[in-house]
């Protein structure tokens, strides 16, 4: 199958196929990809609205279904009974490759069950996009998702992921974009990191700061869109320091420095490789100190 021809749906066996979708720029999706599309014919996807676009680009008409993973037990029977007579289905992510945060799970894992092929198609990433603009040494990285909603929920997650050696990833929504990386500042430590949004779009951003500096950043200047984190692996040399660390050397500092506790607190934190929580509280309880004597 060459780039020029047009494959009818005899010309790929019947089967699942599972297609990454671009994150924005609508020219990455692959030739391959194109032409399956073309093939098929079906087009699952969670919001058909997307997909549409994505098909006037290529200028494809097909027959649309949206699927989620709450609506599968409803969905499921007419897309194996269409499996079931030879056909050809493409299950898209609204961006990204699908079933990275994204439903098809349940689906993929059915389809198998009932004997029918599943065809993953390679392209575009979120979380390998953002790995590559990191530029991190480390051959390995674990993607951890979303982190839970919950404040107590997600620390502890973090408190799960802070002793892993390697690179991590997650994915977050602007409006808690700010708590969960102050979260990670704050029990990771000041690490390295890339904080990658509106990827391949007019507004994309890459921004490489240590993360006590993102999270000042994004709450003096909150983002929209959806973000990918990159969090570098732990500094070796950030352990040295924390078995040298005395408060008290600190306290000098403390007394002569104006500034608000939150930002003192994080520039304390990033300098001396300890949690901007234990530094919150050492510059509360020295002022207050202060106030009462």
């Amino acid at each position: 199958m060459t780039e020029n021809q047009r494959p009818t749906n005899q010309e790929i066996p019947p089967g699942l196929y599972l297609l990454a979708s671009p994150l924005g720029n609508l020219g990455d999706i692959s030739v391959r990809a194109s032409l399956i599309l073309k093939a098929v014919d079906l087009v699952v996807a969670e919001d058909t609205r997307r997909t549409v676009k994505l098909l006037n680009h290529l200028g494809i008409k097909k027959p649309l279904l949206s699927y989620r993973e709450q609506n599968h037990a409803r969905a499921f029977p007419a897309l194996k009974r269409a499996l079931d007579e030879g056909g050809r289905i493409a299950l898209l992510s609204d961006a990204g490759a699908p079933l990275i945060s994204d439903p098809g799970a349940r689906l993929v894992s059915e389809t198998r069950e009932a004997g029918h092929n599943i065809w993953p198609i390679p392209g575009p990433s979120s979380v390998i996009t953002a790995l590559m603009a990191a530029g991190f040494s480390s051959p390995c990285f674990t993607f951890a998702g979303f982190l839970p909603h919950s404040t107590l929920k997600r620390r502890a997650r973090l408190e799960e992921l802070k002793s892993r050696p390697e690179v991590l990833v997650f994915f977050e929504s602007p409006h808690r974009l700010t708590d969960s990386l102050e979260d990670m500042a704050d029990i990771l430590g000041p690490r390295q990191a890339l904080m990658a949004r509106e990827m391949t779009k007019i507004h994309e951003e890459y921004l490489y700061l240590d993360l006590v500096s993102l999270a000042q950043e994004t709450r003096l200047n909150p983002r929209r869109g959806e973000v990918t984190i990159v969090v570098g692996p732990p500094n070796p040399g950030l352990s040295q320091k924390d078995e040298s660390f005395n408060p008290q050397d600190i306290l000098p500092i403390i007394e002569a420095d104006t500034r608000p506790t939150r930002i003192l607190a994080s520039e304390l934190a990033k300098t001396y490789g300890r949690s901007r929580k234990e530094m919150y509280d050492l510059v509360v309880k020295f002022r207050d100190g202060q106030k009462n004597s």
